[in-house]
């Protein structure tokens, strides 16, 4: 829109030069002396004054063609048109809570929603219902799954489980680890016997009695309720507790954990929250029976397991078996934590304890200080196991990505899972297909890895078929310094693409490689979490989804959905609709200032360039304010080019509005050289009407210079409002009222203004004026045939456009097939049909 409004600033400096320079050109002729009443004498002197009077004169009478107002109707219409989106039922759950309905936080992108080319979207939470069930894990290289309310006993051989008799001592560490290393609260816990037995004197050293499942069983009615940041540790817990290890609270600093029945009580001496770059949290905590202090660690097998201690044969062959247990977790699709713990001396601690506590003091460079000291904590530390937690895939989401697929929509699934896991939901939710060949660029070690493995990517991606990329958080590193172009290429060659492992950072500078590509696209980030807020601020379009992870995301997101498949109705009926209103209300403001601004060139030229407007001042003041802006805000709100239904069922019509096709300037110049003939017509028209001094006024009156422009000011009106009528594909009571106000209100004003009885209006020229206009019948007749010979070219185009629609003849035969279906339920099969049949035929395009 700026290329544009330089345009006519450029248009109308040439303007006034050009009259300018033709003025005092022309009054250096003789003819000039006929002109008598023009006030010029030919062969005067040209003064600075005069020329800078005759500047600024034209100046005035020719800014019209800027259209001042099209920023503040323009927000206007922007501004309440996202609540048509706030208000649409089929972006909200039903069911009436914080997360019903959609959230509009900017309403400067409406319009952007319907120009995606690529979509970032995290994993979890966002593909996933972000609910968590605990599966299996792996303790000391042995296999146990949940079954039954606790623990069974996994055979590798032949997957079979066998019930736990009682918890091994291996296990129980696992577990009172797991019970210990988090941040959860739990609340309103069940009242606990009134004789609680003595503490058990050590967890290395558990007692003979052990609870078997019935007894374990029957402590569920010790767990507590509770209430975790993240999902990831608020299932872990639960699951401890239904295997006998509860957490029984905090208070103050205290820990308590319910161990076979027996309660052992911690101290919480530091809590290493959990971050991005470091990929783990760990508690430090002091066992109160023993004394001992621990350090207890969980987080990416990526980070946990280089932190532990293989010094031994036995431990070497617990990592790899380990390694291999998360693995085959991750092909499963199920999320991964290693676990480990490291016992500190008192002394260890002091000074470690220090060292934070001084860290924390750093008035620059806090957070890296802190940071280094953590991982000084979190080293040597001893490997108990791994864990496998599940997160189901939300309803909707492979009929969404197909959707975005057949769009031309680019997805890009952006995670913090291990790459099996993310290849193992990439293929279950559609996003890789089985005909694609997957490539990949993991655990690039150095550049020279990075150049080998990018090339060899590069040359399969240059044979026939669909191709699919995984990268890791560690190679993106060496692509995006030292190969950015070379990769972004190949993504280009994609249609999906995995990046797995990777910290917020990563995801923002992820989004950043294609926002400034060469092809500059509209790209968009739909996220749930706070890790997910770098990538959806640094996109152009952010989405928010209202997740289980805070409000974070959807706060500082643009937009806000309940679910990710609302993306369809958000991206592909309020997208395609916003930008359809957004761009011809654009190019309706330039058009019609175009067509109201030409005519006033025209009679500068016909009255030998004397600055004399042709228009009276009253429409000068209100044609941009009211007499053509009530018709087109409507048209902004409620149009609809096609309806919901067609967009849903047919994604690929998203791709109609690609490359900003509506601003293009093919389209632009189409608008303007209908705004130029509209002015030819009407401004010769009517001197042609006029051109034997009487235009068919009664008593041989002859017409002036205030009858003649008002006629042409309302011819002007009554064609520029008719062409956005002739734009509209959506008719409603509103749109047709705010024609007929236009109207009526425009000859009231008229009717009005020209013929108030009283001083000062008697005084003035227009007086009486809409009357005389009215009094000849073949001016009036003569406007409304100069209004149809200028609106018919455009009536001939939206024809031919229409005819060679196909789009709109496949609307036209289902709207028959339904009038003609002998009950709905033939019409709903014939519908289904014809709706699987299309996304088959465009996903085999695609």
């Amino acid at each position: 829109m700026n290329y544009f409004l330089a345009f006519f600033l450029l248009v109308l400096a040439l303007e006034v030069a050009a009259c300018t320079a033709l003025k005092y050109h022309l009054y250096d002729h003789d003819v000039m002396s006929t002109m008598w009443y023009v006030g010029q004498t030919n062969n005067g002197t040209v003064t600075f004054d005069d020329v800078y009077q005759d500047i600024f004169s034209f100046l005035i009478i020719f800014s019209y063609i800027i259209p001042i107002s099209l920023y503040v109707t323009l927000e206007m219409q922007k501004f309440l048109g996202t609540m048509f989106l706030r208000w649409d039922e089929d972006v909200a759950l039903g069911g009436g809570g914080d997360d019903d309905g959609a959230r509009v936080n900017t309403s400067d992108l409406n319009e952007e929603l319907g120009q995606v080319k690529y979509l970032f979207t995290d994993k979890t939470g966002t593909l996933t219902e972000n609910i968590m069930h605990f599966r299996q894990c792996s303790v000391e290289g042995v296999r146990y799954t949940e079954a039954e309310g606790g623990l069974h006993l996994l055979r590798e051989e032949t997957f079979a489980s066998k019930p736990l008799g009682h918890l091994p001592e291996a296990v129980v560490r696992f577990l009172v680890t797991l019970a210990l290393c988090h941040t959860v609260q739990a609340v309103s816990p069940r009242p606990t016997p009134e004789d609680p037995t003595p503490e058990d004197p050590t967890p290395e050293d558990p007692t003979p009695e052990e609870p078997t499942h019935e007894e374990g069983a029957g402590m569920q009615e010790l767990i507590p309720e509770y209430h975790a940041s993240s999902p990831d540790e608020k299932a872990i817990v639960e699951a401890c507790a239904r295997c006998g290890v509860v957490f029984a609270g905090m208070k103050g600093s205290q820990a308590s954990v319910r161990v076979r029945g027996r309660l052992w009580s911690y101290t919480r001496l530091q809590v290493l929250h959990f971050d991005p770059d470091r990929k783990c949290m760990s508690v430090v905590v002091r066992e109160e029976a023993s004394g001992k202090i621990w350090l207890l660690t969980k987080g990416a097998e990526s980070s946990v397991l280089k932190r532990c201690c293989i010094n031994t044969p036995e431990l070497e062959r617990l990592h790899y078996t380990t390694l291999s247990h998360i693995n085959d977790y991750a092909m499963r699709g199920l999320r991964t934590l290693a676990v480990g713990r490291r016992e500190l001396s008192y002394k260890q601690y002091r000074i470690l304890a220090d060292q934070l506590e001084n860290a924390r003091q750093v008035v620059e460079d806090r957070e890296a200080a802190v940071k280094e000291v953590m991982e000084n904590m979190e080293t040597e530390l001893r490997l108990l196991g791994a864990t496998a937690v599940e997160d189901l895939l939300q309803e909707g989401v492979q009929e969404t990505l197909e959707s975005l697929r057949a769009a031309g929509i680019k997805v890009w699934v952006l995670t913090g899972d291990k790459v099996e896991t993310a290849v193992n939901i990439a293929y279950s939710c559609g996003h890789f297909k089985r005909f694609m060949t997957v490539l990949s660029l993991t655990g690039l070690r150095d550049l020279d890895h990075a150049v080998a493995s990018l090339r060899q990517c590069q040359e399969a991606s240059r044979a026939e078929g669909s191709f699919g990329l995984v990268v890791d958080g560690v190679s993106l590193l060496w692509l995006l310094d030292h190969l950015r172009d070379d990769f972004y290429t190949l993504c280009r060659r994609c249609w999906a693409v995995v990046c797995c492992r990777m910290s917020p950072r990563q995801k923002a500078e992820t989004v950043r490689l294609v926002k400034t590509s060469s092809e500059r696209p509209v790209c968009a980030a739909v996220g749930d979490g706070a890790n997910d807020v770098p990538m959806i601020k640094e996109a152009n379009v952010g989405l928010g989804i209202m997740g289980k992870e805070g409000r974070q995301a959807v706060r500082c997101a643009d937009f806000g959905i309940s679910r990710f498949r609302f993306l369809q109705k958000v991206l592909f009926v309020h997208g395609h609709w916003n930008y359809v209103r957004v761009t011809v209300f654009v190019q309706f403001s330039f058009y019609k200032n175009v067509a109201f601004n030409t005519p006033i060139v025209f009679y500068t030229a016909w009255s030998a360039l004397s600055t004399q407007c042709v228009y009276e001042s009253l429409v000068l003041t209100m044609f941009n304010i009211t007499f053509t802006t009530l018709p087109v805000l409507v048209f902004g709100l409620f149009e609809q080019n096609l309806p919901s239904h067609l967009l849903l069922s047919r994604p690929h019509l998203y791709q109609r509005n690609a490359d900003n096709v509506g601003m293009s300037w093919r389209l632009f110049f189409k608008w303007n050289l209908f705004a130029l003939w509209h002015a030819l017509v009407m401004y010769l028209g009517l001197m042609l009407v006029c051109f034997d001094d009487t235009c068919g006024l009664p008593d041989g009156q002859t017409p002036d210079l205030y009858l003649f422009g008002l006629a042409l000011g309302t011819l002007c009106v009554f064609v520029t409002n008719l062409k956005i009528a002739l734009e509209s594909h959506y008719c409603t009571i509103v749109f047709v009222g705010s024609l007929l106000i236009t109207f009526l209100g425009y000859s009231a004003t008229y009717i009005i203004y020209s013929g108030l009885p009283v001083e000062p209006f008697t005084t003035y020229g227009i007086f009486w004026v809409y009357y005389r206009m009215l009094e000849s019948a073949s001016l009036n007749l003569a406007c409304v045939v100069l209004g149809l010979l200028a609106l018919l070219p455009d009536a001939l185009s939206k024809v031919y456009d229409h005819t060679l629609d196909r789009e709109r003849r496949v609307l036209k035969r289902g709207r028959l097939i339904k009038q003609d279906a002998p009950n709905p339920s033939a019409t709903k099969n014939i519908a289904t049909f014809w709706f699987n049949k299309t996304c088959k035929n465009q996903v085999t395009k695609f």
